[in-house]
Order: structure tokens, then C-alpha cells, then sequence
């Protein structure tokens, strides 16, 4: 009776895997266009929300604070919407050459190439 370990995946870990998911099952229009709005959401709308709610915030005593933990949100979140943007571009490509859905494994070896890209890129 070996006790079995669990593993917690990170939110960013768990977007970019579901980004992959479907990308490997919907057609390579769908699949480019899922990740050009992923990334536009993730890369330029939810950073400019945080930065209006910074700016509104200037004045406050805990701004100091907000401003630490938030601008380390905007980096995270600038990650995720690279490493969507290129899991959408990947599969993209790969449906439009191949009419087979992606494995299980093709699916995680291209979330975490896109990881791994999103980071030396961001």
C-alpha cells in the first residue's frame, strides 16, 4: 500500500494545457484564432485593466503593496498569453498539414515547448 503522491499544477500551467487541448481538437482556422484572442486577452487587455486599477489606486497607502504584488501579476499574466498565442500557432500549422487529432503526448510536449518559449521570449 504505497501512498500515492499528488501533484498541484499552477494556474498558468493549467490555461496553456487547456489551450492545448483544444487546439488539438478544433480545426486550424479555430485553433489560430483561439490563440490570437488568447494571446490579445492575455498579453494586452487583462495588463491594461491592472494598470487602470493601479493608476485609480495611485493615491492610496497601500499602493506600494498593490503595485509589488500586481506588476509581477502583469508578467505572469504576458507569459501565459505568449505561451497561448504559441500553442495556437502550433496547431494551427499542424492541423492544417495533418487531419488526425494530436495525442495525449503531442498535446504536453507542445504545451510545454510553448512554456518554455514563453519565457525565453517574455
Amino acid at each position: 500500500m504505497g501512498y500515492k503522491r499528488r501533484y498541484r499544477r499552477s494556474s498558468a500551467s493549467a490555461v496553456v494545457s487547456d489551450m492545448a487541448y483544444i487546439g488539438s481538437k478544433v480545426s486550424w482556422q479555430r485553433a489560430l484564432l483561439l490563440g490570437t484572442i488568447s494571446f490579445g486577452l492575455f498579453y494586452f487587455a487583462l495588463p491594461a485593466s491592472i494598470e487602470s486599477l493601479l493608476n485609480e489606486r495611485q493615491n492610496s497607502t497601500f499602493y506600494p503593496i498593490l503595485e509589488a504584488v500586481l506588476a509581477r501579476r502583469v508578467h505572469w499574466l504576458q507569459w501565459i498569453g505568449i505561451a497561448c498565442g504559441l500553442v495556437g500557432l502550433f496547431f494551427s500549422l499542424r492541423n492544417y498539414y495533418f487531419v488526425n487529432t494530436a495525442g495525449r503526448n503531442e498535446r504536453s510536449l507542445a504545451a510545454f515547448i510553448a512554456k518554455l518559449f514563453g519565457r525565453s521570449i517574455g
